[in-house]
């Protein structure tokens, strides 16, 4: 056995010991771009959650007023998840800030609970951003799926059609959401100095525990041919290179499935 392999056995037997010891009592899920919170029930995931015996609390939605809107609460003592809805066109800062209302109205009417966020595709990116910006809200573990730390360039192209007089026609085509997303495609380029996922990467990022789940490689159209695998992974992070735990990894495309329910609830679980 080589040096890297036992040193992924150790790793691996750390993030085992770390998580027995966790209990999450509030899971918040957070959609990515072009989704809503129903994509986790579309999928299964919300009851994989359930039939590990986590309760559904409901959705958490901004109003337009940007008020919070909450569903009744759950008694309190039971594993809860959330479903987060986002303006999923709106630039980065803008979901976060949406994403931090709803927690601090969660937080109101549950008490100081431990809290972890799920993030799919951008939504990952988003909920880093709101730890990044808001620290002080303690979230005790991120857990993020195909998300596009190190951006993709599936934004790049889209942006580019977004600025050319193709984007006229977009409505035509139904395609209107190019320009309502240009600066979302804006946050979302590759990393490169000077733009923003650069920044929001080299900022001190809050202590917790930071898991990625990330797509195996595809050929053709097997796997996530929407965000690079080497992007999803927290560990390239210039900022938390140190901080991650081992990621896991599910051989599928980019859309959330239930077997991404089935990873969450024993990851949550333990």
């Amino acid at each position: 056995m080589t040096i890297r392999n036992i040193r992924g056995v150790l790793i691996g037997l750390v993030f085992l010991l770390t998580w027995s010891t966790a209990r999450a009592d509030v899971t918040l899920l957070v959609h990515g771009y072009l989704s809503g919170d129903d994509a986790w029930e579309s999928s299964g995931v919300a009851r994989e959650l359930q039939n590990s015996g986590w309760t559904s609390g409901g959705r958490v939605r901004v109003g337009a007023r940007g008020e919070v809107l909450l569903p009744p609460n759950v008694a309190s003592g039971q594993r809860v998840f959330y479903l987060a809805d986002l303006p999923s066109e709106a630039p980065l800062t803008v979901q976060a800030d949406a994403l931090k209302g709803g927690l601090i109205a969660l937080r109101k009417q549950r008490g100081q609970e431990q809290t972890v966020l799920v993030g799919h595709s951008a939504g990952g990116v988003v909920a880093r951003l709101l730890m990044v910006r808001f620290p002080e809200l303690a979230i005790h573990t991120l857990i993020t799926i195909a998300s596009p730390h190190l951006g993709t360039d599936k934004a790049e192209v889209a942006g580019l059609v977004a600025s050319t007089p193709l984007s006229m026609m977009a409505p035509m085509m139904g395609l209107d959401t190019l320009n309502r997303s240009r600066s979302l495609y804006e946050d979302l380029v590759r990393e490169r100095p000077g733009n923003f996922l650069y920044w929001l990467n080299h900022q001190p990022h809050p202590k917790a525990r930071y898991l990625s789940i990330i797509r195996q490689e595809g050929f053709a159209f097997s796997g996530d041919n929407t965000v690079p695998v080497a992007s999803q992974d927290m560990a390239r992070v210039a900022a938390l290179k140190d901080q991650t735990l081992p990621a896991l990894t599910i051989g599928q495309d980019h859309a959330l499935s239930r077997q991404d329910g089935v990873t969450l609830a024993r990851v949550l679980t333990r």
